[in-house]
């Protein structure tokens, strides 16, 4: 029966995610036919198709750790610091390396490792219908957009998996009731899962467009970006370079300004992935708490009050950490401060204002505070935050935000191609493409390109996007930037006062994720755990 409860949970996601509005993926139940329906027809396959949408949604909407799981792989990077000035509130570093239960650790590890392989499982069954529809003649160029959509789905779900867990494994046919309980016999080979991932994303690439009549589907530009992204990873930098150039040269995307990168609904021309937050979906609308996350807790001070120009309702359980901060303020006019960023919050609230203040002024968290409690009130009340997930169009108090989520843009797409063609041998080209990103930003070029002032530009604009931590763990530099990253005066007040030091413990193994215990049990004793863990 498993492959029919594969069948039924594909259907549940297609009748719980529909939406009807112009010019966005419309989540909407297309034909109300049998669940036998679904992986026969070219129209049964697209409608499963809209459901997997909905499932790569989820982790965005959950309101489980208060919304935190797709900001947990932010909270281990080396730009975030927490409401009490610790890595991570949620899952610091000395948590969460760990394999106990304790606070965004098994749990979310296993999140992680359940959500991506549901996104497998469903997909196999996908491809495998949708070629039976081909091999029977009756295949279309709207069925090869769908499995092209799926086979990207896939690819992105090994992917993601690989450079989490490292040791995983792959499986490409449907689940039957025959095969339901079968176990992996043995971890799969980078060689056999970069195969695999290249195989789809190619097939995905050849049939499917640079543009979709409905915002937050895969397009060709998105799936060249991510495929540059596994070159990267495969140390493949020829191969990433041309993919790169390929995109911005041919295809229709272009950078917009500074203002307008994350204003709206993100759906100019810098954008080549989002996830879809319209607020017409069926069941009362999908929502997420990404801006409240990362957005600090300002309004605690008398004379403020939540506002979009400081930047709406925020609690500020991740915000960042004196690094990032200092090399946004190496240039006083970066466009990034006030668009990307808030580090300034104005007095707004007349009834509860101190005195001595005037409307418009400049919160100082530091004023009339006892010196031991300096330090707790900077992360609480002033610290930068990050308003890349602000939804401007909805009251400033309410912290469920509508806001479609950026996944991968230009921007990106230009500082991975910096980085390619460095390493392929091009150092001017390397050099136009990190200089056209300093110049939106309204900042001088760099007068040479290297890897240690590419990743200061893709910290600067990609910080808390989801991209730090794989992209310092490809390059090798993720151990010694946490290192570095961590050790900052404020933040060490905060070890201190903890009895705890990430720095004494944090290892090198720890840049794979252990795979949780549960998931172990399930897999059996002959499956391995990442090195450095106990089994």
């Amino acid at each position: 029966m498993i492959k029919f409860r594969n069948i039924l949970m594909t259907l549940t996601l297609v009748l719980a995610s529909s939406c009807y509005q112009e010019d966005f993926l419309k989540d909407e139940l297309l034909s109300d036919n049998s669940v036998d329906f679904l992986y026969s027809s070219s129209e049964g396959i697209a409608n499963a198709v809209v459901g997997l949408y909905s499932l790569n949604r989820e982790p965005y909407q959950r309101d489980w750790f208060n919304g935190a799981i797709p900001l947990i792989l932010q909270a281990k990077s080396d730009l975030a610091a927490g409401v009490d000035g610790e890595i991570s509130l949620f899952s610091n570093c000395f948590w969460g390396c760990g394999l106990g239960g304790d606070y965004g650790t098994e749990e979310a590890f296993g999140y992680f490792w359940g959500h991506n392989y549901k996104i497998i499982d469903i997909t196999n069954s996908i491809i495998e219908g949708g070629n039976q529809i081909i091999e029977a003649g009756n295949g279309d160029k709207a069925l090869e957009k769908s499995l092209a959509e799926a086979r990207t789905f896939r690819a992105h779900a090994y992917f993601t998996l690989y450079r989490l867990f490292k040791n995983i494994y792959i499986k490409t046919d449907a689940t039957t009731p025959e095969t339901a309980f079968d176990r992996p016999s043995e971890i799969s080979t980078p060689e056999e899962i970069f195969t695999l991932i290249r195989e789809d994303l190619k097939y995905a690439s050849d049939n499917l467009a640079y543009t979709d009549v409905q915002f937050g589907r895969w397009t060709k530009g998105a799936v060249d970006h991510l495929r540059a992204k596994v070159e990267m990873w495969d140390n493949k930098y020829a191969a990433a370079a041309e993919i790169v150039d390929s995109i911005i040269d041919d295809g229709p995307y272009a950078l917009v300004t500074a203002e307008e990168v994350f204003a709206g609904e993100l759906t100019h021309s810098e954008t080549l992935f989002a996830v879809n937050f319209e607020k017409s979906t069926i069941g009362g609308g999908a929502w997420h708490q990404m801006n409240w996350q990362t957005v600090s807790h300002y309004s605690a001070a008398p004379g403020l009050k939540q506002s979009v120009e400081n930047g709406g309702d925020g609690y500020g359980f991740l915000t960042m950490n004196p690094y990032i901060v200092n090399l946004l303020n190496e240039n006083p006019d970066d466009k990034r401060k006030g668009n990307y960023y808030i580090f300034e919050y104005k007095y707004n609230d007349e009834k509860s204002l101190p005195a001595g203040k005037n409307i418009g002024d400049v919160l100082d968290a530091y004023e009339n505070v006892a010196a031991d409690d300096e330090f707790f009130t900077y992360f609480k009340r002033q610290s930068p935050g990050v308003i890349k997930f602000l939804d401007d169009a909805i009251d400033p108090t309410d912290r469920m935000h509508f806001k479609n989520v950026m996944v991968y843009r230009l921007a990106e797409t230009y500082l991975i191609g910096a980085e390619a063609h460095l390493e392929a041998g091009n150092s001017a080209k390397a050099l136009t493409y990190l200089n056209a990103v300093r110049t939106r930003a309204g900042i001088p070029d760099a007068a040479s390109a290297t890897i240690e002032n590419i990743f200061e530009e893709r910290a600067r604009e990609l910080a808390f996007e989801g991209q730090r931590w794989y992209a310092l763990k490809r390059k090798g530099l993720l151990f010694d930037y946490l290192m570095d990253h961590m050790n900052a005066p404020l933040l060490n007040e905060y070890y201190e006062r903890a009895h705890v030091n990430p720095l004494d413990v944090y290892k090198p193994h720890m840049n794979n994720l252990p795979i949780p215990q549960g998931v172990l049990d399930l897999l059996g004793a002959g499956y391995p755990q990442n090195e450095g863990y106990a089994n």
